[in-house]
């Protein structure tokens, strides 16, 4: 499957044509803007793109099309492939150019034993530490999002739950914590994006979230450890009852 111009609806059939993206998508055309903020500009709507599935997986990217639907030039696109190689969401295929990488469940699962082993010792280092400023923002995150978040799409609900972990990662004010777990996100957004658009799991997460930042703010390293990683746990079993077969790891009922 190649991808030029993708629809709102999406590739079907082989087929990537399509209609104009909506004005809402991740592909609709930038402005001008100075040359370094647009490589990271293409790269952030080429990552969103894929996160949200309107480029499936398994699709080819064509560079020129990508450029024309973004209303850039080829540059750009070639250095925000690179970085998205980089990243594990896009690989090379043997015909030449790149495809979006099938995430299997293998996948999810090796960033999710990294993201825990990192989180779990930054839950420890706050809750033991307690930066005032740090702990601060993660309230304040709380705060802004609580009485809406019910009412928040998937997209919006990737946004908040990024906003929540990296204020947890900031308040350790050891800044390799946030940058240890920046090449992971992408594939973790991804592997969650569907999974979030189901209420009764995007509540429990919410309310997952609450109970960390509690055991944090109570100085219970203890607790907030514990708490972190049947956050984690939960959310990787979930994905994985949700991700198609394709490694022979069996699903957990």
């Amino acid at each position: 499957m190649d991808w030029g111009q993708l629809g709102a609806s999406g590739a079907q059939n082989g087929d990537a044509g399509g209609s104009a993206p909506k004005p809402d998508s991740a592909l609709s055309e930038l402005p001008p803007r100075d040359p370094t903020a647009l490589v990271r500009t293409v790269r952030e709507r080429l990552r969103l793109a894929i996160v949200r599935m309107e480029i499936p997986e398994g699709t080819r990217l064509n560079q020129v099309q990508v450029a024309k639907q973004l209303g850039v030039s080829r540059m750009p696109v070639r250095a925000a492939i690179t970085d998205l190689l980089a990243e594990g969401l896009l690989e090379p295929i043997g015909s030449g150019g790149v495809a979006v990488r099938t995430l299997s469940e293998r996948d999810m699962r090796d960033v999710y034993e990294v993201r825990m082993a990192l989180e779990s010792q930054a839950v420890r280092h706050v809750a033991e530490r307690r930066s005032a400023t740090g702990l601060a923002r993660v309230e304040r995150v709380l705060a802004d999002h609580r009485s809406r978040v019910a009412d928040y799409d998937a997209s919006q609900l990737l946004v908040v739950d990024r906003e929540f972990h990296t204020a947890l990662l900031d308040a350790t004010e050891n800044p390799h914590f946030r940058r240890a777990i920046v090449p992971l996100w992408a594939v973790i957004e991804r592997a969650m994006f569907g999974m979030l658009g189901i209420p009764e799991i995007a509540a429990r997460a919410w309310n997952e979230h609450e109970e960390i930042a509690a055991a944090v703010l109570a100085g219970d390293p203890d607790v907030a450890e514990r708490a972190l990683c049947r956050h984690l746990a939960m959310a990787a079993d979930d994905l994985a009852k949700v991700m198609p077969r394709r490694d022979g790891l069996v699903a957990n009922s």
